[in-house]
């Protein structure tokens, strides 16, 4: 039997005034912790187990937005501990013994994206990204770095110090619980100060020459540990409103000899900052004066230029346009912003 565990027994320390972390919304609709699961193959589990806390489960209605959120999956099931746990190793070693799991078992981070594939039959092994194949990876410092040889068999991972090109990505599986009852009963034992982490439980293994970890290398990777990283992605993710007339083709207007029905003539460097946003995962919407017998041509111009609008909002009046939003901890000021530019000229100074 295979089993994922996914602990959110954490303070979310690291998101002052907010509901815990994993429960924060992305900017796709969906919640962190489904996010955080999404990117795996799940179906190599039989068990996929959520442990989150009385504090939370009262406050924030945990165990019934994860019951809502997961109602079609049969697989998920919900583990709660009383108080928050000392660290991730410690909220799964209690969950193995609360939920009485047995066999082989991954453990994966709340607050990240992790596109990989697992086998069928889990074996010791550490999910990783090659930083030299990926250089979009922020706050390195902050990782956990995995060290490789030759044969893929990783020698030790080692926290907050940069001593390869290998960063842990939070997924970490085990053939056998016991293995990781054992070495967490052990290192536990030896009364080392400060949070005991999961990757510390891994390298004592190592170090007693009794086990073999392999890494698996990631095809994708997005990480929200921190608030700047979430707050990264968020950004990545605005909402454009953007004009046509005068902002992405030359300012024309419905008469004269180039006028709506015939003018395709572009600005190219406006429409390549838009394609750029929309790569990202920016959320286009095309707002214009045009009426909707110009949709048709107006769609054309958009995706033979490489923009694919998620709306086109024609009609609009011939006037300011205004966006009222709400700014909160977990949509921060300024939640609406505007750029207003001479007409035709280009957008890149603005973003």
């Amino acid at each position: 039997m295979n089993t994922l565990i996914v602990p959110c027994a954490g303070k979310s320390n690291r998101f002052p005034n907010m509901k815990p972390k994993w429960m924060l919304t992305h900017p796709d609709g969906e919640l962190m912790i489904e996010k955080a699961i999404k990117g795996i193959n799940t179906d190599v589990f039989d068990r996929i187990i959520i442990t989150i806390v009385e504090p939370h489960n009262k406050e924030y209605e945990a165990g019934l937005i994860l019951s809502q959120v997961f109602k079609n999956n049969k697989k998920i099931e919900i583990c709660l501990l009383d108080d928050f746990t000392s660290s991730a190793s410690e909220t799964v070693y209690l969950t193995l013994t609360k939920m009485k799991v047995e066999g082989a078992f991954a453990v994966k981070d709340a607050d990240n994206y992790v596109n990989v594939n697992l086998p069928a039959n889990l074996e010791n092994s550490i999910a990783c990204y090659d930083l030299h194949k990926h250089t979009e990876v922020s706050n390195i410092p902050g990782k956990s770095f995995i060290i490789v040889n030759e044969q893929n068999i990783i020698e030790d991972i080692i926290e907050k110090r940069v001593v390869s090109n290998f960063i842990c990505l939070g997924l970490y599986s085990f053939n056998n619980v016991e293995i990781f009852k054992k070495g967490y009963k052990e290192l536990l034992d030896k009364n080392i100060s400060g949070e005991i982490y999961i990757s510390h439980v891994i390298s004592y293994l190592l170090s007693t020459k009794k086990y073999i970890f392999t890494a698996i290398y990631a095809e994708g990777y997005e990480d929200w540990g921190t608030l700047i990283e979430w707050n990264e992605v968020q950004k990545n993710y605005r909402t454009y409103f953007v004009d046509v007339d005068g902002i992405l083709l030359k300012n024309c207007g419905k008469y004269g000899s180039k006028n709506w029905s015939n003018n395709e003539e572009i600005i190219p460097e406006n429409i390549e900052q838009i394609r750029k946003l929309q790569e990202k995962g920016g959320q286009i919407i095309i707002t214009t004066s045009r009426s909707e017998e110009y949709r048709k041509d107006l769609e054309k111009i958009l995706l033979t230029n490489g923009i694919k609008p998620y709306s086109i909002l024609m009609g609009l009046n011939h006037s300011a346009r205004v966006v009222i939003n709400d700014f909160a901890p977990t949509n921060p000021y300024p939640s609406a912003i505007a750029i207003t530019l001479p007409r035709n000229n280009l957008i890149k100074e603005y973003l």
